[in-house]
């Protein structure tokens, strides 16, 4: 490998370490997960008792609920109707199409149970996003007499279909209205909430509707560590683009402007709830972490939390439309979600990187990849076409790298004599081999530069792999799931490596380790630079190790194909006529670019200061 490949991919690394450095938490943001994490726990058992008693008393679809004697009495001589709701059973609804399947509960009228139909979990079982038992949705009226709240009342079916139902509090003449539609196909739930002849119940003029939506996510994929990393409470403001909260850091934010939709992302799929006219301000959204003892216990990662409130000014009969996406983080799929008409971005709740690098992934690599997914079935041989793809789109960088290489390598016998006459004074070699660049008419930043320009692609890919749901529980060779490693568990730890093997990084990290050494062998590479080489892919191999395998094979067919251009290049490119061209330049009178030229005079300058310091100290 010569200099430039070497300061090139050096770069590469460091950018890269400097990326996985960035993303990852901070001492102190562990630190205070940590600490988070032991609170948590000691909440936890303080308060178990009676969030059992909760979740038996509400939540279950077969045991007996709170009745009226549990109400403020005030509040039950002022809600009329409504009273007659609060004593019963709750039961659970299902209602669904070709893709998901909702249970609706009966005591609060909202949804419970969300299965997705087609997918499963890691460990073969049905795909829940949200479980009666650790999701709870409901909305509060804020009376005169106290909050009126959905979940304290047993719901009647006014309707129902296959694929429909609408749930009533109240009688005809004053009521509440909740209704969930969906369509044969998709993702998306369209749902009602109607308020007629319950504005002489309401305290205050501008008090509106608060709303709020608990939920405790289930692990759905192999890897807790990932899960945790990509679980977070994302959102959209109106009018502006999609944010989250940090994956790494717990806690809770408000909002001071208005709302479009929330979303409980996951890894792969997201649960995401919007609403037409959008939720007012001062929305509250969070949240915490489980200690890793209940995660293995219960199967939950991370509780969310969401607050939010809908405009309401005593209207005597007022609609609002929510609609819901609980499905994957699929790119096209939440692209074309429409969900309340118009483009909200679902899209944006995957993590395509940042600027130039998401604009890459977004794009070039999806379109190209969702091509391709198409028309082939096999996910390793789509990776394989798509590596071709952009080695083939990458060619010409690579051959404008190797001509660079050839012209050095073909200097070099003359660098190393300056650098053997002027090798105490840097600037002297510095100034000759300027000298020397510029007669022969290679630039020593022509090696580099292509290495350089291919670094979006290499980012957006390292970016892409990861968050691919088109991955997930997807064969290839022997990997049983590309978003997942490949290899089995080595049953102990080794430091910086992990507790597992992964094939294909391994196969990565000997490929480029023949390819360092062939490159070294050819460019004639010595001392400590022959040596960095080696260094990067041995670093890669810990680094990577528990990467999605889709991603090391992408680097690993990358490195081969890699093999493939360099052989025609050099079987192709004559050194003799590149001797010719070198020797032809030299008879060129000599031109200085700007570049050269401040080059030349930053070096004089600094030279005269040199002297100027080294005279001082004489006198």
């Amino acid at each position: 490998m010569d200099r430039n490949s070497i300061i090139g991919f050096s770069l590469i690394f460091l950018i890269l370490t400097g990326y996985y450095w960035y993303t990852s938490p901070t001492d102190a943001e562990l630190k205070e997960q940590a600490r988070q994490d032991s609170i948590a726990l000691v909440a936890q058992k303080a308060t178990q008792a009676e969030q059992n008693k909760q979740v038996a008393s509400e939540q279950s679809t077969t045991g007996k609920t709170k009745d009226s004697a549990k109400l403020d009495s005030t509040l039950i001589g002022s809600i009329g109707s409504f009273a007659q709701q609060v004593n019963g059973d709750n039961k659970e609804i299902s209602i669904g199409n070709k893709e998901i399947t909702l249970g609706i509960q009966t005591r609060g009228a909202g949804i419970g149970r969300v299965t997705l139909n087609n997918y499963k979990r890691s460990d073969s079982s049905k795909l829940e996003l949200l479980e009666p038992n650790s999701n709870r949705w409901f909305f509060e009226l804020f009376t005169s007499n106290g909050p009126l709240k959905s979940s304290d009342f047993v719901w009647k079916v006014e309707a129902q279909s296959a694929s429909m139902v609408r749930l009533r509090l109240g009688d005809s003449l004053q009521h509440i209205d909740l209704t969930y539609r969906l369509d044969p196909e998709g993702f998306e739930v369209y749902s009602q909430l109607k308020l007629v002849g319950v504005d002489q119940l309401i305290k205050a003029r501008n008090s509106g509707v608060r709303l709020e939506w608990n939920a405790q996510l289930h692990k759905q994929e192999r890897d807790f560590k990932w899960e945790n990393q990509n679980s977070t409470v994302a959102y959209k403001l109106v009018g502006e683009d999609p944010d989250k909260l940090s994956e790494a850091s717990e806690g809770e934010e408000v909002l001071k402007n208005r709302v479009q939709w929330v979303a409980f992302k996951q890894q792969y799929f997201s649960s995401v709830m919007l609403a037409k006219d959008g939720f007012s301000t001062d929305a509250k959204l969070g949240w915490t972490a489980i200690p890793e003892n209940r995660q293995l216990e219960t199967g939950k990662i991370k509780a969310m939390s969401a607050e939010l409130y809908l405009d309401y000014e005593r209207e005597k009969e007022k609609v609002y439309d929510l609609s819901y996406y609980f499905g994957p983080n699929q790119y096209y799929t939440m692209q074309e979600a429409k969900l309340g008409g118009g483009d909200h971005q679902l899209q944006r709740i995957i993590p395509m990187g940042w600027g130039i690098f998401g604009w890459v992934n977004r794009y070039v690599v999806v379109p190209v990849f969702h091509a391709l997914d198409g028309i082939i079935g096999s996910m390793g041989i789509i990776i394989l076409l798509l590596t071709v793809i952009i080695k083939t789109a990458l060619l010409p960088l690579v051959y404008k790298s190797y001509i660079s290489t050839a012209k050095m390598r073909i200097l070099k016998p003359e660098l190393d004599e300056i650098k053997e006459k002027h090798g105490n004074d840097m600037q002297k070699m510095q100034s000759e081999n300027m000298a020397l660049y510029r007669k022969a008419g290679v630039s020593p930043l022509s090696g580099c530069v292509p290495m350089l320009l291919q670094l979006p692609i290499l980012f957006a890919m390292f970016q892409f792999f990861p968050n691919a749901f088109e991955l997930r529980q997807k064969s290839f060779l022997w990997a049983m799931d590309l978003s997942q490693y490949d290899g089995p568990s080595l049953g102990f730890n080794i430091p910086f490596y992990g507790d597992h093997v992964s094939f294909f990084t391994i196969l990565m990290t000997v490929s480029t380790l023949i390819y360092t050494h062939l490159n070294n062998q050819i460019s004639g590479v010595t001392g400590q630079m022959k040596y960095i080489g080696y260094i990067m892919p041995i670093i890669f191999l810990g680094v990577l190790n528990d990467y999605a395998s889709g991603l090391t094979w992408y680097y690993f067919v990358s490195n081969m194909i890699t093999f493939g251009q360099q052989w025609v290049i050099r079987r192709t490119v004559d050194d003799t006529k590149l001797h010719a061209q070198i020797a032809e330049n030299r008879k060129k009178p000599a031109t200085k670019s700007k570049f050269q030229q401040r080059m030349e005079e930053a070096m004089k300058m600094s030279q005269q200061r040199a002297a100027a310091n080294a005279k001082g100290k004489k006198k």
